[in-house]
């Protein structure tokens, strides 16, 4: 049996998974840093008896340290993933995989497992401390799948701080989203939320010009409940413009988890 670890800058997800890669949902949970004395409560309520640990960590060292020291506690061997580990069924498009953020890479691991059956690109948008948006070109007879790119922005719970921390007057709190705010709040609000919309509808459109086949969307991310209004209404809007058949956007909620669980078949 495998544990599951996403060390994340404000959380910790922790989850589990049979060794043939099969995702026990039921079996997930997520903690602050202050909150990791309920680790091995959580362990005893499920009866969870892992046999090894994979963690990816984009946090910071003595995180990193505190969940080592857990696990030793259990005595469960670890085994670290980064960017640069190849992926049987993904290939990665980086200039320098090695550079490509950990967290992303098992991401679009997780969502290609999930979603490879439709044989379509795919794109992922991921809605944490920082927003990613990426792109996965399908396999062909030839070729597995390919992670062509992507962009990087701030997330919307950033967007918001940014302002109300280099700004003098605008104070902080989210607002409703409106097609012309008239008041600042709500004016903010619509503004994070139009831009995180454009960022998306940017990259999917760019996946749709590769003449590929028509690009799922994706999401993911703590943020999401922030932006999902604006994104969904736009996305049915522009596939509207460009006479697509309407489909509706999915939410996965832990991707790096899910391709954690995948690269577990691997070891």
């Amino acid at each position: 049996m495998n544990l599951l670890i996403d060390i994340g800058n404000t959380r910790i997800k922790f989850g589990y998974a049979l060794a043939s890669g099969e995702r026990c949902h039921a079996h997930t949970v997520a903690l602050t840093p202050d909150e990791l004395d309920q680790f091995i409560p959580w362990l005893n309520q499920h009866h969870l008896q892992p046999k090894r640990a994979l963690l990816i960590s984009v946090a910071k060292a003595e995180v990193e340290q505190r969940i080592l020291q857990l696990l030793q506690d259990i005595a469960c061997p670890v085994i670290w993933l980064n960017s640069a580990q190849p992926c049987a069924i993904l290939r990665n498009g980086y200039d320098q995989p090695n550079q490509l953020g950990t967290d992303r890479w098992l991401a679009l691991i997780g969502v290609l497992m999930q979603h490879q059956a439709l044989a379509r690109p795919i794109v992922h948008a991921s809605f944490g401390t920082a927003t990613t948006v990426d792109t996965l070109c399908s396999a062909t007879s030839t070729e597995t799948a390919l992670f062509k790119g992507g962009l990087i922005l701030p997330g919307p719970q950033l967007m918001y701080e940014a302002l109300a921390t280099k700004t003098a007057k605008l104070g902080q709190g989210p607002g409703a989203l409106l097609d012309f705010p008239t008041h600042t709040r709500a004016a903010i609000s619509t503004g994070i939320a139009a831009a995180q919309a454009g960022a998306v509808l940017r990259q999917w459109q760019l996946a749709l010009e590769l003449d590929l086949g028509v690009p799922l969307l994706v999401c993911s991310g703590g943020g999401w409940e922030l932006v999902h209004t604006e994104i969904e209404q736009a996305y049915l809007q522009r596939q509207q413009q460009l006479q697509l058949r309407p489909e509706k956007l999915l939410y996965q909620p832990t991707p790096v988890l899910d391709g954690l669980a995948y690269m577990a078949t691997q070891y």
